[in-house]
């Protein structure tokens, strides 16, 4: 790895996340050109850049849920390409994320979309059905969406209510890394609060590795981590607060 990759700085030697020269592009318009970066694992980052420079992509690559053209991505030193979802769950890697849009399954009900994951996993992380349960019953309660909801279909819900969903399925599955991706976006003052509880939490525990794609100034400027700017398919570090919001 070169020595000119970004990384945060920290006293945590286990690999946390990695990007190794990435290429990707969307309809053959170049994205992320030769993108590398570093993450230690416990450690937290926010990724800025215009509309269109590649955040959610970078997202997306990070997380496992799409594959760079080239390159590779690691996480706790694993190459993802070369495991399945399952494989990736029995070597300890539980990923969370937040979709800006979408993301939900929409013929089950709201409970099932917070279950079903589980239901997949539910060997390898050793979970009853008693627990399993529990789990989707605490995600569901700590993100308020009451139970009068739980057997309806997303479509039946607010704009609020999805968002505190899509949060509810990625903390019942209690992961190591958590993408999430441009957090409070249209979202209610209520909404909004309780996901920036959520992410001050995530950002403060140790055995979570966390990467926000947001340009929000208040949400930048709450969660006091490391910010770095997506632009012309490269990731540099922003060094002045005051410049941590790219132009639009």
């Amino acid at each position: 790895m070169s020595s000119s990759i970004p990384t945060a700085s920290t006293t945590n030697d286990e690999p946390g996340l990695t990007l190794d020269r990435l290429h990707f592009a969307y309809k053959k318009n170049p994205i992320l050109k030769d993108l590398s970066w570093e993450l230690p694992a416990g450690r937290s980052a926010l990724v800025t850049g215009s509309t269109g420079s590649g955040k959610s992509s970078l997202l997306y690559l990070a997380a496992g849920l799409i594959l760079p053209a080239q390159g590779t991505v690691l996480q706790r030193g694993y190459p993802l390409k070369q495991l399945l979802p399952s494989q990736r769950v029995q070597k300890g890697l539980r990923v969370g994320f937040v979709f800006q849009e979408g993301g939900l399954l929409a013929n089950h009900t709201v409970y099932s979309n917070v279950t079903l994951p589980l239901h997949y996993h539910a060997d390898v992380l050793k979970l009853s059905a008693v627990a399993l349960a529990e789990r989707a019953e605490q995600a569901l309660d700590a993100m308020q969406i009451t139970r009068r909801h739980w057997q309806e279909l997303p479509a039946h819900l607010s704009y609020g209510n999805r968002k505190r969903l899509l949060t509810a399925r990625a903390l019942a599955f209690r992961p190591n890394f958590f993408f999430y991706d441009d957090p409070d976006a249209g979202t209610d003052p209520r909404t909004t609060q309780l996901t920036q509880q959520v992410l001050w939490k995530m950002r403060d525990d140790p055995e979570v590795t966390l990467v926000v794609a947001t340009n929000r100034p208040h949400l930048i400027e709450s969660l006091t981590i490391p910010a770095y700017r997506i632009e012309r398919g490269r990731l540099t570090q922003n060094f002045a607060r005051d410049s941590f919001i790219p132009q639009q």
